[in-house]
C-alpha cells in the first residue's frame, strides 16, 4: 500500500483573500471579515438589496457623486500635463454634456430664478474652456503649448472649485436623494448613447 500524500490546501492568488494564504472562509487572521474581491470600498452604501439598481446600467450613482468623480478624473488628467490634452478634452466634453443636458435643467427648476445666473455663468465657462482647449490642441508641442495649457488648467481648476462650492451644495439642498439617483441614471443613459 502506497503512503498517502499529505494534501496541501490550495492557495488563493486573488488579491484581498488573505495574501496567498488558504481561503477558509473564516475571515482574516483574527477571524475578522475580509473584503471580497470587487467589493465596495468602506463607507459606500450596500446596493445588494436591489433598490438602487437598474437593468441597463447596474448600480445607479447619485448625480452629485458622479459629477464629483468627474472632477477628480479631470484634475488627475490636468496633473499629467500636455500629454493628456486628448483624454482631458474628452472628459471635459462628457462632464459638460452631463451638466448641460441633465443636471443643470433639473437644478434650474428646483432652485428657481435666483440661482439661474450661477448656472448661466457655469455654462459660459464650459464653452470658453472647450474653445481654449481646441486652440491648444492645434499648437505644436513646445513652450507655447505648455504655457497655454497651464493657463487653461488654472482656469479649469477654478471652474471646478466654483462648481464644488456653489452648484453642488445647492443641488444637495434642493434635490432629494431619489431625484439625484434618477438624474444619475439619466447621465448613465446619456453616456451609453455617446
Amino acid at each position: 500500500m502506497e503512503p498517502r500524500r499529505r494534501q496541501r490546501g490550495r492557495r488563493s492568488t486573488i488579491a484581498g483573500t488573505g495574501g496567498g494564504h488558504r481561503n477558509t472562509g473564516r475571515g482574516g487572521p483574527g477571524g475578522e471579515a475580509r473584503p471580497s474581491p470587487g467589493s465596495s470600498p468602506p463607507g459606500t452604501p450596500d446596493l445588494r438589496g436591489g433598490a438602487e439598481v437598474t437593468v441597463t446600467t447596474g448600480p445607479v450613482s447619485d448625480a452629485v457623486e458622479r459629477l464629483e468623480s468627474g472632477h477628480r478624473e479631470i484634475l488627475a488628467l490636468l496633473d499629467r500635463g500636455t500629454r493628456s490634452i486628448g483624454p482631458l478634452a474628452d472628459a471635459l466634453d462628457r462632464h459638460a454634456l452631463e451638466l448641460e443636458e441633465v443636471f443643470y435643467p433639473a437644478l434650474r427648476e428646483a432652485a428657481g430664478r435666483a440661482f439661474a445666473p450661477v448656472l448661466t455663468d457655469s455654462l459660459q465657462g464650459h464653452r470658453v474652456i472647450g474653445r481654449l482647449l481646441g486652440e491648444i490642441r492645434a499648437l505644436p508641442a513646445g513652450g507655447e503649448r505648455r504655457r497655454r495649457f497651464d493657463a487653461v488648467g488654472a482656469r479649469i481648476r477654478e471652474h471646478l472649485r466654483k462648481e464644488d462650492e456653489t452648484v453642488f451644495p445647492e443641488a444637495l439642498r434642493r434635490l432629494s436623494r431619489p431625484e439625484r439617483l434618477e438624474l444619475g441614471e439619466r447621465m448613465d443613459l446619456l453616456a451609453q448613447r455617446r
